[in-house]
C-alpha cells in the first residue's frame, strides 16, 4: 500500500510539474493579459446549450446588481467629473444601453424611445446614471465633443463611453458612404484614442470601449435588412477593428453567434444575452472598485491578486528552513536533540510545499480557474464512473463485523467521492440533490459518535493524550491553511465542527464514567443532547470571548451547520451503546431472526419514504428545517442495508476504501487545490478548452497530493505528540504524560551538558505535560490571529 501510494504521488508531482511549466510558457507579464483583463473582451463560451451563463476563458466574472454598480460609478478612483456610462451609436448600442440602464432602475422602458438619445438618472438623485446618445455613423456632435475630450458643463466626462456603429453604413449605404466612410470613422477613433492617451491630452474618459457590429442571423431578417446586411461585410468590419488594436468587445461577437436562437428580428438580441454582455463590460470597468482583495476571492477576471502576506513569506521560509535540516542531516555528526528526525523533516517539507502550491494555485494567476456549473448528465457520468470503479475494486476483508474499519473507510470514501463531484458541479442549485448530501455529512457525523463511544466504552480512556492526537489530526490542515490562504477556520467547516462533536462525545462519556455502563448511560446522552441544544438555540455559544481574543467566527454559519446536524451524533452514540451494552442479548433473542428478515425491506422502504419526503419539498431551505428529525432514517437504512448479511459485512471496495483513508484531506484540500477562488471555481491545469481532460488531470493530482497531505498530517501530529523530555530517544515516539521520579536525575544530568540554552529549556519534563501544550497552543493560536488577521 505505500508504495502504490508514493506512486500515485510521484505521478501526481510529475503531472503537476508538467502542468506548471505549462502554464508558465503561457504566463504574460502584461497585467492585462495574465489578470485576464484581456480575455473578457476577446474570448470565452456558453457553458451549455440551454442557459446564458457566459465563460470568460479562464477566469470567473462577477455578477453585477445595482449596488456594484453605484460603488464602480461613484468610485472616488475615478478621475472622471461626470459619474455616468455615455453610450453612443446605433440600435444594438442602446441594446446595451438598456441592459446597464436596468440595473439602476428596473423598470427603464426598453420599447419607449426609439431614434432619439434617453437618460436614466440614479434612483432619488438627479445625477446622471447613464446616458444613450442615438448616433448610428459616430459623425454628431457629441460623438466629436467625446472624442475630442471637450467637454463642458451641458457634458462632463463620463466615467466609461461606449461607441458603436456599422449597421447603419451597412444598411443606408448610399447616403453614409458604406464600409469606406465606416473605415474612415473607425481610423479616426483610432487617431484620437492615441492622441487621448499624450501626456497633457485631454482624456476622453476613463474607459473608453467600442462594440462590434452586431453578427446578423440571416433566416430571421427583413428582406431589407437581409439585402444590404451582408455577414461577410460584417465579419470584415469587426477583423478591422481587431487589427487596428481598438479596444472592442469580440466576445460579444462569439456571443451572439452561438446563440441564434436569442434573435427574433435577426439583428437584435434578447434581454438576457445583452444582460449578459454588459456584465463582462462592468466586469472590465469595475472590478478594480468593487472587489474586495482580501479573501475569499471569488472573482479572478480583471483581478490583480495582492502580494503574499508576511504570514506566506514567513511560511515559506519555514519550509526552506526543513529543506535545509533535511540536508544537513545527512552530514551532522550529533544531531541536536531539538531537530525533528530525517522522517519527520521530510514530511514537514512535503506538507509545506503542498500547501505553498494550494497558495500558489488559489492565490496567483498562474493557473486558470473556470465557473462551477451544473450539467444534469454530466455530473450523473462522473458518479457512474466512480460506481464502476469501485465495482471493479470490491474484494474481501479480513473481519465480518459490524460497521468493521474496512467497511466505515469505505463508507467514507464513497461519500467523500460524491461530495467532490457536487461541489465541483455547482449542484448545491438542486434541492433534489443538495439534499441527500445533507445526509452525507450527517454520515460522516453518525461514526464520530459511534466511533467515539464505542471507544470510550471499550478502552475506558479519557486522558488529553488520545483526544489531543485526535484534534491534532482533525485540525492541522484546516487551521495552517487558514493562515496560509488568509481564510477563515470556519471555510472549513467540517474540522471545527467534527471536533467540537469529539469534545461533547469525550465530555458526555467522560462525566461520570461508571454510569456508561448502566442503564443512567442513556439518561447522560438525553442531558448532554438537551444541554446542546439549548447552547444552540438560545445563542449561548462564546462568541463574544472569541472576538475579545480577536477571533472572529461566523455565529450565524456555525448555530447553521451545528444545528442542523445536531441529533445524529447522539444517534450514532445510541447505536454504540446498545450494540455494546445489549449485542450478545439481541443475537441470542428467539425473535433476532425475525427481525433481521424484516428489517432488509423496511429499510428499503424507508429510503423511498426519505426520497419521497425531500424530493417533494419546495425548496433545499424548506428541507433544512426537516433535516435534523429526518436525517436519521437514511441513516439508519443504510447501514441495515450495507450490513444485511456476512457476506457484504465481510466485503468491500479497495477504491472506496483508499478514499475513505484520505476522506479528511480530501474534504479540506479541495477548497484550493482541485476547485479555485475560495470553492466558487474549478482549477485548471490542462486548458479552460478541455473540460474533461482538465477534470481528470486535476482530480488526479488532488487525490495524489492529497495522499501525501494524509501521510505528512499523520506524521506531524505524532512529532507534535512526541516526548521531548532528555530521556526520551532520538526518535518520533508517541507522548507521554510527566516522566516517572526516576527519570529526573537523568534529566538533570544530561542538562548540565547539554549548552545550547533551546535544546536544554526543550529538554525539562514539563514540555511533557500536554495540559502546558494545549496552553501553549491556544496562546499561540490567538497571537497568531491577531497579528495576521
Amino acid at each position: 500500500m505505500l508504495k502504490e501510494r508514493v506512486t500515485v504521488t510521484t505521478a501526481a508531482v510529475a503531472v503537476l510539474a508538467v502542468a506548471t511549466l505549462y502554464a508558465l510558457a503561457r504566463f504574460s507579464g502584461s497585467s492585462r493579459v495574465h489578470n485576464h483583463c484581456q480575455v473578457l473582451q476577446r474570448s470565452g463560451w456558453w457553458v451549455d446549450n440551454s442557459s446564458l451563463v457566459w465563460q470568460p476563458q479562464g477566469c470567473t466574472q462577477r455578477q453585477y446588481a445595482y449596488d456594484d454598480v453605484v460603488r464602480c460609478m461613484k468610485s472616488p478612483r475615478t478621475t472622471s467629473v461626470g459619474q455616468y456610462a455615455l453610450f453612443i451609436g446605433d440600435s444594438t448600442v442602446r441594446d446595451k444601453f438598456f441592459a446597464w440602464a436596468r440595473l439602476v432602475d428596473v423598470d427603464v422602458d426598453g420599447d419607449a424611445k426609439v431614434h432619439s438619445d434617453i437618460t436614466v438618472r440614479w434612483p432619488g438623485e438627479a445625477g446622471i446614471a447613464a446616458l444613450f446618445v442615438w448616433d448610428p455613423y459616430l459623425k454628431g456632435e457629441v460623438a466629436q465633443q467625446v472624442l475630442h475630450g471637450a467637454y463642458n458643463e451641458t457634458l462632463e466626462q463620463p466615467r466609461l463611453v461606449l461607441l458603436g456603429a456599422g449597421a447603419w453604413h451597412l444598411r443606408y449605404a448610399n447616403e453614409s458612404g458604406g464600409i469606406v466612410n465606416w473605415r474612415r470613422t473607425m481610423d479616426g477613433v483610432v487617431q484620437r484614442l492615441a492622441e487621448s492617451r499624450r501626456d497633457g491630452a485631454a482624456p476622453i474618459a476613463d474607459h473608453v470601449y467600442l462594440s462590434p457590429v452586431a453578427p446578423v442571423v440571416p433566416d430571421k431578417l427583413s428582406p431589407e435588412r437581409l439585402a444590404t446586411l451582408d455577414p461577410a461585410a460584417i465579419t470584415w468590419m469587426n477583423a478591422y477593428m481587431h487589427a487596428a488594436e481598438l479596444p472592442v468587445f469580440s466576445s460579444w461577437t462569439d456571443m451572439a453567434r452561438a446563440r441564434p436562437l436569442e434573435t427574433t428580428d435577426g439583428l437584435h438580441y434578447s434581454a438576457g444575452l445583452e444582460r449578459a454582455a454588459v456584465n463582462l463590460l462592468l466586469n472590465r470597468v469595475c472590478n478594480r472598485d468593487t472587489i474586495d482583495p482580501h479573501p475569499p476571492m471569488r472573482t479572478t477576471c480583471c483581478f490583480e491578486y495582492p502580494a503574499p502576506g508576511s504570514f506566506v513569506r514567513w511560511y515559506a521560509a519555514a519550509t526552506l528552513t526543513a529543506l535545509a535540516l533535511l540536508v544537513a542531516h545527512s552530514r551532522w555528526a550529533t544531531i541536536p536533540r531539538i531537530v525533528p528526525s530525517a522522517a519527520t523533516l521530510r514530511q514537514l517539507l512535503v506538507f509545506g510545499g503542498i500547501l505553498l502550491i494550494m497558495f500558489v494555485c488559489d492565490r496567483t494567476p498562474l493557473f486558470e480557474k473556470l465557473h462551477k456549473h451544473y450539467i444534469a448528465w454530466v455530473f450523473t457520468a462522473i458518479l457512474a464512473l466512480a460506481t464502476v470503479g469501485g465495482a471493479a475494486t470490491w474484494s474481501a476483508d479480513k473481519s465480518e463485523a459490524f460497521l468493521g474499519r474496512a467497511q466505515t473507510d469505505e463508507w467514507k470514501g464513497w461519500m467523500q467521492i460524491v461530495i467532490l463531484a457536487y461541489h465541483a458541479m455547482n449542484a448545491s442549485g438542486v434541492s433534489g440533490i443538495y439534499n441527500p448530501v445533507r445526509v452525507l455529512v450527517a454520515m460522516y457525523l453518525f461514526m464520530t459518535g459511534y466511533g467515539h463511544c464505542c471507544f470510550f466504552y471499550a478502552k475506558r480512556d479519557y486522558g488529553l493524550q488520545r483526544l489531543t492526537a485526535v484534534l491534532l489530526r482533525t485540525n492541522v490542515l484546516a487551521i495552517a491553511l487558514a493562515y496560509v490562504m488568509g481564510t477563515s477556520y470556519m471555510d472549513y467547516y467540517f474540522a471545527p465542527l467534527s471536533s467540537a462533536w469529539v469534545l461533547i462525545v469525550w465530555a458526555t462519556m467522560r462525566v461520570a464514567p461508571a454510569a456508561n455502563y448502566t442503564h443512567l448511560a442513556w439518561a447522560k446522552l438525553a442531558a448532554s443532547a438537551v444541554i446542546m441544544c439549548l447552547i444552540n438555540g438560545l445563542h449561548l455559544w462564546p462568541f463574544a470571548l472569541l472576538e475579545r481574543l480577536g477571533v472572529m467566527w461566523s455565529a450565524r454559519e456555525w448555530e447553521f451547520r451545528f444545528g442542523t446536524d445536531i441529533y445524529i451524533v447522539y444517534v450514532g452514540m445510541a447505536v454504540a451503546l446498545v450494540r455494546l451494552q445489549y449485542g450478545s442479548q439481541l443475537l441470542v433473542h428467539p425473535r433476532w431472526p425475525q427481525l433481521v428478515r424484516w428489517s432488509v425491506p423496511a429499510s428499503i422502504l424507508g429510503l423511498v419514504l426519505y426520497f419521497y419526503f425531500e424530493l417533494t419539498r419546495a425548496s433545499k431551505f424548506e428541507y433544512n428545517k426537516w433535516h435534523p428529525y429526518v436525517s436519521p432514517l437514511p441513516v439508519l437504512c443504510f447501514i441495515v442495508l450495507r450490513n444485511a448479511n456476512a457476506y457484504l459485512r465481510s466485503h468491500s471496495s479497495a477504491m472506496f476504501r483508499a478514499a475513505g483513508l484520505i476522506s479528511l484531506e480530501l474534504f479540506i484540500a479541495q477548497f484550493h487545490l482541485f476547485l479555485a477562488a475560495d470553492t466558487k471555481a474549478i482549477l485548471v491545469l490542462v486548458d479552460s478548452r478541455l473540460w474533461f481532460v482538465n477534470f481528470g488531470v486535476t482530480a488526479f493530482v488532488f487525490v495524489g497530493l492529497c495522499q501525501a497531505l494524509g501521510s505528512a498530517s499523520g506524521t506531524i501530529t505524532a512529532w507534535l505528540m512526541a516526548k521531548v523530555s532528555v530521556d526520551a530517544p532520538a526518535v518520533d515516539i508517541p507522548m507521554s504524560e510527566l516522566p516517572v521520579a526516576a527519570d529526573r536525575p537523568r534529566a538533570l544530568d544530561r542538562l548540565a551538558s547539554d549548552p545550547p540554552l533551546l535544546a536544554r529549556m526543550a529538554s525539562l519534563p514539563i514540555f511533557d505535560s500536554l495540559a502546558l501544550r494545549w496552553v501553549i497552543g491556544l496562546f499561540a493560536l490567538v497571537l497568531l490571529n491577531n497579528y495576521y488577521d
